[in-house]
């Protein structure tokens, strides 16, 4: 064991520099040559409301039509907000949360209807490893988010009840706006990206698309930092009107430190020794130490065959990499060391995680009718491996610091991996779905048989461990859409998740499901300019993990939740520059049944009872001040639980988001400012000692040129 050198900051800063070079060199010479600028009256000031989705069926299908609720969070909507994370991208979004650890630099951490939802990029499924499954996407990549509330197992296998969140990469278009940006904001951010693409030939047959970024920034807290580099290309190859390929690859890095949270109760929600409250500003580990890099890469394509007739092929595949590296020796807290001390207790917890993910997915889309049926068939067979390599240690002993007068410089002793597991999963899937349309009636059956194989080994134990699992699921929903706009819906859905593990006698756990039953209903006129969708919804887990009240340190399965809840969400661009827009959420989350006496009935953790948001944005567009725009948003969050027994409480926080904006020509001046009145809260506390302060005032301002 050793202790490691504190590398150079400079090192991190050339290095950035370096990177934000390379962007800026690729992307001003074609500024430079830039013609035929755009005036205000071709932008489109309002940001533009999806009408449709893919990602709940498969299918194109117009989001009225689909028997579930599903949000469209646009490019356009998250950059008009000036977000740096997916997390404050789902901030306005009904039924879901992001951010309820603060602002971590190493993950994105999010809730959709009370459950960690299944993570999707492109409509297959992310790594899923210990640290690399939270691999922090880059919204500057992504050109929707999808985010797809419940039970959604039948057609994309084992997954959470809550639902998934599927990010859209950018893809080559003919009519490509090129642009580049430049920001600049709170803790020395400094940013730069660019997005071009277009056409490779006369024909239009090869389109590109090429979008990069690299940041270097500072955090609120003390000695971190949150550096990001992210590369994509993409090419489209269109040969004739019935196929299409689309190669997409993308390159991220995430260069930052651990310091996040961990702090104690007393010194955060309420007043700790001698009446103070702990720093916002206060980093717990040590320079150097605590050092946390996360790299990503992913190749893949898209395939489509269209045979005529409303036949159509369909393939998607990729394959994915992921590595974090934490191995420096990463210090944790583990509260005070004693009553009324100043001091922290610290312990070692060094890791590294490697993951691998290969993914195709494969269906047929048959369009024909029966009498008066009109039906959508869509049949399919998908295929998933992956690998997950995870190393760590955790030792107490570490040098303790001051919370309110902290000294670096310790000596630090990296203890050698206690523990390294290797877990390989493959997943087979086959679907069949059918939406069938009867006059105003639309009602979508589907069903899906998965078979899932794990095994587990324990490198230093030698211990091995093989489960095989097969679920069915299924789905019945049913629309009925009036000419005006408005359609009610009511449908049913499953969901399970493969349980790894077996009980005192040796069993393996069964899969975990879940069973939402829903209805709604969905207005959206045919000038999109309208979206206005209702529901509720009752979500029942079961078999999932409790106690075994006869043997300590063994579960059995023997536990229910149920999450009851409603939700209103709504976006309208009324015209001449006007949007608003706004979520109300009611989440009734509890445990019903488990052997674990003390938790039964009590709350879900880190789920409020009711979130809230309301924002609107106006930009004039007549006269000598057309082009200025401005808009706020306020946001509330009710009080949680950060445990299962319901001892360690947050209470409610409202926070307040601004921004102006002026677009003349090709270019847009933006100002964002985030938690505007720089309140300070504590967003959970999982006990007495790790709670979190939420996300600070965020204020960025940014330059875009398009041409």
């Amino acid at each position: 064991m050793t202790a490691l050198p504190s590398p150079a900051p400079s090192d991190r800063v050339n290095t950035a520099r370096s990177l934000l070079a390379l962007a800026l060199a690729v992307a001003l010479p074609a500024v430079a040559h830039a013609q035929d600028a755009r005036t205000l009256d071709a932008v489109q000031v309002t940001a533009p409301i999806a009408t449709d989705s893919g990602s709940a069926t498969k299918t194109a299908t117009a989001l009225r039509e689909i028997p579930q609720s599903i949000s469209v969070i646009t490019d356009r909507q998250m950059r008009d907000r000036g977000i740096h994370g997916v997390e404050e991208a789902v901030w306005y979004t009904a039924g879901a949360q992001g951010g309820q650890y603060g602002d971590d630099t190493r993950s994105d951490w999010l809730l959709v209807r009370g459950f960690k939802p299944a993570r999707y990029l492109d409509g297959l499924a992310s790594v899923e490893g210990t640290w690399t499954g939270e691999s922090r996407i880059e919204p500057y990549g992504l050109e929707r988010i999808d985010v797809l509330k419940g039970p959604a197992s039948v057609n994309y296998g084992a997954m959470p009840p809550g639902g998934l969140v599927n990010f859209v990469s950018k893809r080559p278009r003919a009519d490509q706006a090129q642009e580049v940006e430049l920001q600049v904001g709170s803790d020395a951010l400094r940013q730069a990206a660019f997005d071009l693409g277009g056409r490779l030939n006369d024909s239009g047959t090869v389109l590109y698309r090429l979008t990069g970024l690299a940041r270097n920034s500072d955090n609120v807290i003390d000695h971190v930092h949150d550096d990001r580099y992210y590369f994509a290309p993409a090419i489209t190859w269109t040969p004739d009107e019935a196929n299409t390929l689309t190669v997409l690859a993308r390159y991220q890095k995430n260069d930052t430190v651990e310091a996040g949270g961990f702090l104690p109760y007393e010194g955060t929600v309420v007043p700790g020794a001698n009446g103070r409250y702990i720093s916002r500003h206060f980093f717990g580990g040590e320079p150097g130490v605590n050092d946390y890099t996360k790299e990503t890469s992913s190749l893949g394509y898209e395939f489509g065959h269209d045979f005529g007739d409303g036949t159509v092929f369909r393939q998607n595949v990729r394959y994915t990499w992921a590595e974090v590296d934490a191995s420096a020796g990463t210090l944790g807290l583990f509260g005070l060391a004693a009553a009324d001390s100043t001091e922290l207790v610290r312990y070692y917890y060094p890791r590294m995680n490697k993951s691998e993910s290969f993914a195709i997915d494969n269906n047929l889309t048959f369009q024909f009718n029966t009498g008066i049926a009109q039906h959508t068939l869509l049949a399919g067979l998908d295929y998933r491996r992956s690998r997950d390599d995870y190393a760590s240690a955790f030792l107490f002993g570490a040098p303790p610091i001051d919370a309110y007068d902290p000294v670096y410089g310790a000596p630090v002793e990296i203890p050698d991996y206690t523990s390294r597991q290797l877990q390989t999963q493959g997943t087979l899937g086959v679907y069949l779905q059918d939406q069938i349309r009867l006059d105003r009636w639309l009602v979508t059956l589907a069903g899906r048989q998965d078979w899932v194989g794990t095994d587990t080994r324990e490198r230093y134990s030698g211990s091995f461990q093989h489960q095989s699992d097969d679920r069915f699921s299924g789905r019945v929903g049913v629309n009925y859409l009036f000419d005006n706009g408005v359609t009610p819906y009511v449908s049913w859905s499953q969901s399970f998740q493969t349980t790894i593990g077996t009980d005192f006698n040796g069993s393996a756990f069964k899969p975990t499901t879940g069973e939402q039953l829903e209805a709604g209903v969905k207005y959206q006129p045919a000038n999109g300019n309208v979206l206005l969708t209702a529901a509720v919804y009752q979500i029942d887990q079961e078999n999932n993990l409790t106690v075994d009240p006869e043997h300590a340190l063994y579960s059995i399965q023997q536990g229910q939740t149920r999450v009851r809840g409603g939700e209103l969400e709504g976006r309208w661009n009324i015209g001449q520059g006007l949007s608003v827009y706004g979520s109300y959420t009611y989440l009734d989350a509890k445990v019903r049944q488990s052997t674990d006496l003390a938790s039964l009935g009590k709350r879900v953790a880190l789920v409020p009872e009711q979130i809230a948001s309301l924002g609107a944005d106006y930009t004039i567009t007549r006269g000598l001040l057309a082009g200025l725009g401005f808009g706020a948003g306020v946001r509330y969050n009710g009080g949680i639980y950060g445990d299962i027994y319901n001892e360690w409480y947050t209470p409610s926080f409202t926070l307040v988001d601004a921004v102006v904006h002026y677009d003349h020509g090709p270019w847009r001046l933006q100002l964002n400012a985030s938690n505007l009145a720089g309140k300070e809260y504590i967003s959970a506390c999982n006990s007495a000692t790790w709670c979190y302060y939420g996300y600070p005032r965020t204020v960025t301002a940014s330059a875009r040129y398009q041409w």
